[in-house]
């Protein structure tokens, strides 16, 4: 762990945005850009291109993310409707194959049935694994029959139909969940490496431009600054600017009204003034990662 601490005696604290609430850290890079963007070229920070890029990448993750989500909730819809259909096709192969074979139910078991020698009964299956395997199992039969000895009900033509749709809309649901899973874990790491760029360019705009000293100037490119007794009780002597990053040093203990490293200094939560200007940077912001 890395903790610069700059103009503690000031009267003005900046928080940054929580490092776990993606929509913070995106609002404000966003600004950060907006801002930026306004200035010269040359006068523009280092971290900007980056930031640029990262956000790029984050939006096309989160549509990723949607994408996947949406995949999946189409289809589990689909699922449902397939669940009862294919419900529906077995009990009636049930039927057929009971009438068939009133007396010898243990025939059944070629079609893919368990059958129940003390009570002569044909079992129905209970699960949605069990269905389709009975329905495979029953098709894959009546297939291999010559076509004048199929069973005429339940439809042969609509139990495959059936049979691969739920098998589909399952594999559809499955890779949804899989996409989205795998969106939401990348917009994390993209998330924190936004994070941390966004304190590393604090750390410059202070050494280059203020002279360490915290101005509300930094809300010019989308950092909350406030003042310190609106976010201090008193005799407290919290730090003004802790600009924290990663590191694998060992931590030193940080004064008791320090606030926690990643998110800012004290709990104020609201980002500071951010101008609205028109330009290509994303505005969808997702408002958690999941």
């Amino acid at each position: 762990m890395v903790i610069n601490k700059f103009d503690t005696t000031s009267d003005l604290h900046l928080i940054y945005p929580d490092k776990d609430k993606p929509a913070d850290i995106v609002q404000t890079v966003q600004a950060f850009i907006r801002y930026e963007q306004r200035r010269p070229p040359q006068a523009q920070l280092p971290h900007t291109p980056i930031l640029i890029d990262l956000l790029r990448q984050w939006a096309a993750n989160d549509q990723k993310r949607t994408d996947g989500e949406t995949q999946r909730a189409v289809a589990a819809e689909q699922v449902q409707q397939f669940d009862q259909a294919v419900i529906d096709i077995v009990r009636h192969a049930r039927k057929t194959l009971d009438a068939a074979f009133p007396t010898n139910p243990a025939k059944a078991k070629a079609w893919g049935f368990e059958a129940k020698q003390s009570t002569q009964n044909i079992l129905l299956p209970r699960t949605r694994d069990d269905h389709l395997r009975v329905l495979g199992h029953y098709i894959a039969r009546e297939q291999s029959r010559p076509a004048a000895e199929r069973f005429r009900s339940p439809d042969l033509s609509e139990a495959i139909r059936v049979h691969e749709a739920l098998r589909r809309q399952i594999a559809l649901r499955q890779a949804g969940q899989n996409q989205r899973e795998a969106a939401v874990a990348a917009s994390y790491v993209i998330g924190v490496k936004m994070h941390y760029y966004l304190q590393a360019a604090v750390t410059h705009l202070l050494a280059f431009k203020f002279d360490f000293i915290v101005t509300v100037e930094l809300q010019k490119w989308g950092f909350n600054v406030v003042s310190r007794r609106a976010t201090t009780g008193k005799g407290e002597d919290a730090a003004t600017a802790d600009t924290s990053t990663a590191a694998p040093s060992t931590p030193e203990p940080a004064p008791a009204a320090s606030a926690p490293e990643a998110a800012s200094t004290n709990g104020v939560t609201t980002n500071g003034s951010q101008p609205e200007d028109p330009d290509i940077i994303p505005d969808r912001v997702t408002e958690d990662w999941e």
